[in-house]
């Protein structure tokens, strides 16, 4: 396969390439239901008053399909996120039903789809936040002829193994790129890395969709992962990770102590499953039954005039210091509602108008709660301490697998990660690159998207390009066209020298030429928006900014029921079609801002339009739009000298705005003195303050406090710390492979006599060194305990630093032997619920491979935590 081209070898049938099918002729009753023919067009009907100008256009093409594909596009229509029907021309959609259509009427095990299930989950077009292009084909192509003779099962194992030859895991922002754009790009998070697989199963009739835990309960992050339905039954596994049985991965354990977790699905047609909403389109089957014990809990609502009916429901984890949604309830008119939930600690946040209630519940104590509805009052400015309960690892599906299959199993990872490596290292075309020294690192970035960065910059001498790049964020290298950022560039520059000339070059490169404002698709806009407007309204709009806003505030509806939050319209998509949600309208605000030679932004903290006026960005968006915003106010934080804040990590502040705290957005902020000092605008606000113990509790504390206009104030973070013996766990680890002497040995027999320290180290990375440096400090406590110390490094030659030389030297009873990182270190990081990720990974373990705490990386005071924990272990 050429790297520069997304080709798929001939296959052994044309009959069954999706473009040479023609569908079923058979009468419409014989291929799909009477209910689904009056459902798709009850839910038609029901979205033509929305179509606008779209409506003629729609019908037009409509009249050239077939009765079933009238009948599956009325459905697409009729449930898809109204934006989409705006946002992507009518063949896009018409290319994924010709394709469902192929499949349900040759593929053998789609035919025998129930019909609710094929719809949803082989048919759909829209599996996340994803960027919508026509790709099942494609995906199709790569793996028919793989799976030929295979069983259902076979052939979902091996599709996932094709997935991981074709991408893996690496962190990355918010927006989902598309399947098409994960497979150049090798590489995404597990929300893409799910997309991706569920694209790769859905092509070859195989149902399957995302699934996601929205917040963990046990610690500060989420994940996504796969279901598939084969052989009359939902199975999951783990997207890109392969393993040689259904019902297995890494995340297995950690599924267990969910709170939630739910698939997303656009309609509720003919919905078998617990299923709820959360004001917005998707329908959320709950589906957390299928991994833990769970609670069906039974809220109720009601104000001094009795049940409050239609009061919005927030069930939320303290999840980063923050409570994070997990489901978003509104109550029945008898002001209740209902959800089915694991076993652990949930914070409950009502509202009605300006009414408010809150609760903190422990599911495994409790499964009715009563909310009553008040008026927020203001906060005394008090400390008030939370404790925050875990679910309880369960063991209700576990799956074996024998040391052949594990054997087979990771050379064929290694053989997909080789070939995924070689397939992304082709993209890159040194001999161009080498040509623009500014541009190499973007190319080197843009993976199979080299051509399309490399024709942007090769085309002329413009200084633009260069900053044009510069300003993108690094996804965008994965999937931005040439043709739109030469428009940017063209029309953004006729502003280049006026702000030059003002020496703001760097203000011009990232809020005038840039084209990415937020997390939209990147489009052509500038040219329509200059001839949307007139010469006065333009004028007016760069003036007063302001007006701007309250222009598009007007111009532009929504509907939250027919709407995704997590999807924002591109800038000509919301003025043209007038439907946008909230961040939408912002978007085009900034676009037609930016289009007009005005430097505007979304801000981090707040996530509103800002404009640069008078040497500094200024709020135009946001509550109270027709007044100018308010003056802000000061408050300072201070911390003791030996704590360390970090934001995300351990504090979070936020701002009630509209019934509910959100979040403000400070990721990166770091306290560089005993002090940090926050701009505020004047309102009510609450800090939340978390101390994540390694069993998964949290000892955490809240400060509701109110800032006066002109009145700054100071607040003391509060951190609470726990006992040593509450940071012990007992987790059972499996038997693992390490070398002592070339000889292999089991890790079990390795620490069978007393209690140990087993360390995976990196000597001469930071991390490490510190960890060495300590405990050569610390060398006589570390003796004086009756434990045993068990250093691992890689099987590569050991870089005796230092640091390494000088503490084996004063211990020499430590031992050293080497492993495999590459295989242990990730699972026994995750079994024991710590980042996988960070080097070095400290445990102590019991006899017979009990863990009782493992930490990841380093933080100062690492080292003397492991000796009070040897101690409270009875070391």
């Amino acid at each position: 396969m050429k790297p520069d081209k997304i080709k798929s070898d001939k296959m052994k049938s044309d009959k069954m390439k999706p473009d040479k099918i023609k569908p079923d002729k058979r009468r419409k009753s014989e291929m799909f239901s009477k209910a689904l023919w009056e459902y798709a067009r009850r839910q038609y009907d029901s979205r033509l008053p929305f179509m606008g100008y779209l409506k003629n256009e729609i019908w037009r093409n409509m009249e050239m399909c077939t009765p079933e594909e009238q009948l599956l596009m009325k459905f697409f229509y009729g449930t898809m996120p109204l934006r989409d029907m705006g946002e992507y021309g009518f063949d896009v959609f018409l290319a994924f039903v010709r394709h469902g259509l192929m499949l349900r009427e040759n593929v053998e095990w789609c035919r025998r789809l129930p019909e609710e299930i094929f719809l949803h989950n082989v048919l759909y077009y829209r599996i996340n936040s994803e960027n919508i292009e026509d790709c099942r084909p494609f995906f199709y192509e790569q793996l028919w002829e793989r799976i030929q003779g295979k069983t259902m099962t076979e052939a979902v194992l091996e599709i996932n193994y094709w997935c991981a030859e074709n991408g893996t895991y690496e962190t990355s922002d918010f927006r989902t790129i598309s399947p098409l754009t994960m497979y150049k790009a090798g590489a995404g998070r597990c929300g893409e890395e799910s997309t991706f697989a569920v694209t790769a199963f859905r092509s070859v009739g195989i149902p399957a969709r995302q699934v996601y835990t929205p917040k963990w309960a046990h610690c500060d992050d989420n994940h996504a992962w796969v279901e598939v339905y084969a052989d009359g039954d939902w199975h999951f596994l783990g997207a890109c990770e392969p393993e040689p049985v259904l019902d297995k991965g890494w995340f297995s354990n950690a599924s267990s102590r969910t709170m939630m977790v739910h698939a997303r699905e656009f309609s509720d047609y003919g919905n078998q499953e617990s299923c709820f909403r959360q004001g917005e389109l998707p329908c959320y089957n709950n589906v957390t039954f299928r991994y833990t014990k769970t609670r069906e809990l039974e809220i109720k609502v009601e104000d001094s005039r009795g049940p409050a009916s239609h009061a919005r429901v927030y069930t939320e984890l303290l999840n980063s210091a923050e409570y994070g949604s997990m489901a978003v309830l509104d109550t029945d008119e008898d002001g209740s509602a209902v959800l089915c939930t694991g076993m652990g600690t949930l914070h409950l946040w009502a509202a009605m108008g300006e009414k408010t209630a809150e609760a903190l519940i422990d599911t495994r104590q409790q499964d009715k709660v009563l909310l009553t509805l008040t008026e927020e009052q203001a906060p005394a400015g008090v400390w008030r301490d939370i404790d925050i309960k875990a679910p309880e690892e369960q063991n209700l599906c576990k799956v074996t697998i024998t040391r052949e299959q594990k054997n087979q199993n990771r050379r064929r990872m290694q053989e997909a990660a080789a070939l995924r490596a070689g397939r992304i290292r082709s993209y890159y075309k040194a001999e161009l690159a080498e040509k623009y020294p500014e541009g190499q690192e973007f190319l080197r970035l843009a993976a199979g998207n080299f051509d399309q960065i490399f024709r942007f910059l090769a085309k002329d001498d413009n200084p633009d390009r260069a900053g044009l790049l510069r300003s993108l964020s690094r996804k965008d290298y994965l999937d931005a066209r040439a043709d739109v950022l030469e428009h940017h560039l063209q029309y953004a520059g006729t502003y280049r020298l006026e702000w030059e000339e003002k020496e703001k070059r760097e203000l011009y490169e990232q809020y005038i030429l840039c084209p990415r404002i937020f997390y939209e698709e990147l489009t052509c806009y500038r040219e329509e928006i200059l001839k949307y407007f007139s010469q006065e309204e333009k004028r007016r709009f760069r003036e007063q900014p302001e007006t701007l806003w309250r222009y598009v505030r007007e111009q532009t509806f929504y509907e939250e029921i027919y709407d995704y939050s997590t999807i924002f319209s591109t800038p000509l998509n919301t003025l043209q079609f007038r439907f946008g949600n909230p961040m939408s309208q912002k978007i085009l605000c900034a676009a037609i801002l930016r289009t007009l030679g005005v430097p505007a932004r979304i801000s981090q903290a707040e996530q509103e339009v800002e404009v640069y006026q008078g040497d500094k960005f200024v709020k135009i968006s946001g509550t109270g739009e027709e007044q100018k915003a308010p003056e802000r106010v000061t408050l300072t934080l201070k911390r003791k000298p030996e704590e360390n804040w970090n934001y995300y990590q351990n504090w979070t502040i936020g701002q009630f705005r509209q019934g509910r705290f959100i979040t403000l957005d400070y990721q990166g902020l770091e306290f560089e003195t005993l002090e940090q000092k926050l701009e505020l605008e004047p309102g009510l606000y609450r800090i939340i303050t978390a101390n994540r113990l390694p069993g998964g509790d949290q000892l955490a504390a809240e400060y509701k406090f109110c800032l006066e206009p002109g009145l700054p104030q100071e607040a003391e973070l509060r951190m609470r710390t726990g006992q040593p013996e509450e940071l012990l766990v007992s987790r059972q680890l499996e038997d693992f492979d390490l070398k002592e002497d070339g000889h292999i040995i089991n890790a079990s027999a390795l620490t069978a006599q007393g209690v140990h320290i087993l360390a995976f180290l990196e000597p001469g990375e930071e991390p490490t060194e510190h960890v060495l440096n300590e405990m050569y400090q610390l060398r006589e406590n570390f003796r004086a305990l009756e434990a045993g110390i068990c250093f691992a490094v890689r099987e590569e030659r050991i870089r005796k630093t230092p640091a390494w030389e000088r503490l084996l030297k004063a211990v020499p009873e430590i031992k050293v032997v080497t492993g495999d990182f590459d295989e242990l270190t990730e699972p026994l990081a995750r079994r024991m619920y710590t980042d996988p990720e960070k080097l070095p990974l400290l445990f102590i373990l019991n006899p017979g491979l009990k863990a009782v705490y493992a930490g990841s990386g380093y933080q100062a005071g690492s080292v003397n935590l492991l000796l009070e924990l040897l101690k409270a272990n009875g070391a």
